[in-house]
């Protein structure tokens, strides 16, 4: 048995989360999927009192637009929102003053967002003389001009809202509820046939605290309350919201700050497991001639053989052959997925004859890992964990004085999505299904120089990546069908191993270095469309592109293993991306017990 303890780990964020650029999200601080990562540069803000940061200061209530800037996701909020402000036009406050008042200013730049959220008072306390036609039409002209103005463009985003159910407020006529719906199904609309103009759904989760108040912290949702609108009463005003409905608000926008990001990021998950499968099929069927001490090759025997995968050896320190040198892989200690037994096995098959054995070698492995990722920030907790199984057929074949090896595989991800929000006193958990093919090519050339086994190689990967369609249940909304685009992504791999002889000390202790330089880089990769239908407003299918980030990276890693005797080893790894070695450096020093 093995175990093992970490004598010491101090790492940037290179050991944490996927090694898998993701995909671009316009309001990404670092290309993390986490609430906490994103960073909207400018947001700007038309609306009326329910937005209205000196109507809110007024009521004596906070303002979500000053929560979200507050929190950090937002660096500068513009806000245009007026009291009294409808959507029809007409007026000093009405949408298209507004509107005026902020393009005579700063032009919308990339990763800006603009929300708007109107229709309170177009509606009116008894409800619309012209049942929103006006208002309706006026509403549409102001978004044509926010998205001719550039704020719609490929890194922005228009957050158009759906209201509460303005009805219940305690100053608000019953009879008004069919004008809400009708209010919502417009801005639905609109959502529905113009790109990256998002509809949010306020309506739903105001609908679940109505339906169990007490469930969401709030013990009156009828009558006004200032006195504990901050507390547990939805109403500080016949017809506000308090402090704790501000804050619903709030978590509702950023919800849809990560919503259809979070699921492109699923899409290409499969990359990190694809690239663990092909390392352990190396390590495992390429890598069968390795003992420590034992400079020279081996020749592989002829015939079939049972190999597990995804196991090493922790009582010897790989030493590679002229013919079957190990690929040295970055960070292998940190994030090689946790497995407690073998992740797999494969029914491996050596060429040539029993008398005259072969280097070339064919077969089938079968394997699973499991991943997980957590995206806590402070205002939610969301995690998602990933099992990949997946069947690869492989070849080996000596070819010009090198390596050539090829894998084709195919992996089935199983995804389980788990979040949680303390505001809204809900636990949710989701799960979906996806796949991925992946064929790699690659060649080496071994050579040894004195003491140094060196090994440059090339590779050349293609992968296509797809999610199966699937509902999610959501915190703040409605349920949500996400689908999206299939993924096709090229990489292109090209790098330099070395690996030293053992050193003899004393007492039969050995010590070996060795150390990998590699640049990978995409050649291309698709960008993903994710389309979104809520069943709250079932029809209207809201779609968002996202670009995947393009890979450029140059890995530099270094390692050292002391094997003090049969029983205990002691490795230390450092690896750092050189384009960004701050963030990415990671040292880790590792303790191996056999017992």
């Amino acid at each position: 048995m093995t175990a093992i303890a970490t004598a010491a780990l101090l790492t940037g964020c290179a050991s944490s989360g996927s090694s898998t650029p993701t995909v671009s999200n316009p309001y990404s601080a670092t290309g993390s999927s986490t609430l906490g990562e994103v960073q909207v540069n400018t947001m700007r803000v038309f609306g009326d009192s329910y937005s209205d940061p000196d109507y809110t200061s007024y009521l004596g209530s906070i303002n979500w637009s000053e929560q979200l800037q507050a929190s950090g996701l937002v660096s500068e909020n513009l806000n245009y929102a007026i009291a009294g402000a409808r959507a029809s036009s007409g007026e000093v406050r009405s949408f298209d003053q507004q509107i005026d008042t902020a393009l005579s200013g700063t032009a919308i730049a990339d990763g800006d967002l603009t929300v708007v959220y109107l229709g309170h008072n177009d509606i009116g306390r008894t409800g619309s003389p012209d049942n929103l036609v006006n208002s309706s039409a006026d509403y549409l002209t102001g978004i044509n001009e926010l998205i001719a103005a550039g704020a719609a463009d490929e890194n922005r985003r228009i957050f158009v809202t759906q209201i509460h159910d303005w009805s219940r407020n305690p100053g608000v006529a019953d009879s008004t509820a069919s004008q809400v719906t009708t209010w919502n199904t417009m801005i639905a609309g609109i959502a529905n046939t113009h790109k990256n103009v998002i509809a949010v759904d306020m309506y739903t989760a105001f609908e679940r605290i109505f339906t169990t108040p007490e469930t969401y912290g709030f013990a009156n949702v009828t009558t006004a309350d200032s006195s504990r609108s901050s507390i547990d009463a939805l109403y500080t005003d016949s017809t506000h919201f308090g402090s704790l409905g501000q804050k619903v608000i709030t978590r509702v926008y950023q919800h849809y700050l990560t919503r259809g990001w979070d699921w492109a990021n699923s899409v290409s998950a499969g990359t990190d497991s694809a690239a663990q499968l092909n390392a352990d099929i190396d390590d495992g069927t390429l890598v069968l001639s390795s003992s420590f001490g034992n400079t020279t090759g081996q020749s592989l025997q002829y015939g079939f053989r049972l190999l597990p995968m995804g196991v090493k050896d922790t009582n010897a320190l790989s030493q590679s052959s002229a013919q079957t040198s190990q690929v040295f892989r970055p960070f292998s200690e940190q994030t090689a997925f946790s497995q407690s037994t073998p992740s797999g096995l494969a029914l491996d098959f050596g060429l040539g004859t029993s008398d005259k054995p072969g280097d070339a070698r064919i077969g089938v492995a079968l394997l699973q890992y499991q991943q997980a990722t957590d995206l806590t920030s402070a205002q939610e907790h969301q995690s998602r964990q990933y099992t990949s199984s997946a069947l690869s057929a492989y070849l080996h074949q000596p070819l010009a004085g090198g390596m050539f090896s090829a894998q084709v595989s195919h992996l089935k991800l199983d995804f389980t999505n788990q979040s949680q929000d303390d505001l809204v006193n809900l636990n949710l958990t989701n799960e979906n299904t996806g796949d991925t093919w992946s064929m790699v090519n690659k060649l080496r050339y071994p050579m040894r120089s004195g003491g140094l086994s060196i090994t440059p190689w090339v590779s050349l990967t293609g992968q296509t990546h797809n999610l199966d369609a699937a509902q999610f249940s959501s915190l703040y909304t409605s349920d949500v069908k996400y689908s999206s685009s299939r993924m096709n992504e090229l990489l292109s791999g090209l790098g330099v191993d070395i690996q030293s002889s053992p050193i003899f000390l004393d007492r039969g202790a050995k010590v070996q270095f060795g150390g990998s330089l590699n640049h990978i880089s995409s050649l291309y990769r698709d960008a993903i469309t994710v389309s979104m239908e809520e069943s709250n407003t079932a029809g209207f299918v809201q779609s968002e592109v996202f670009q995947s980030e393009k890979i450029n990276a140059t890995l530099l890693s270094l390692q050292a293993n002391v094997l003090l005797n049969k029983q205990v080893r002691i490795s230390a790894t450092y690896g750092a991306k050189l384009q960004d070695v701050k963030d990415t450096s990671s040292l880790a020093v590792l303790a191996h017990f056999s017992y």
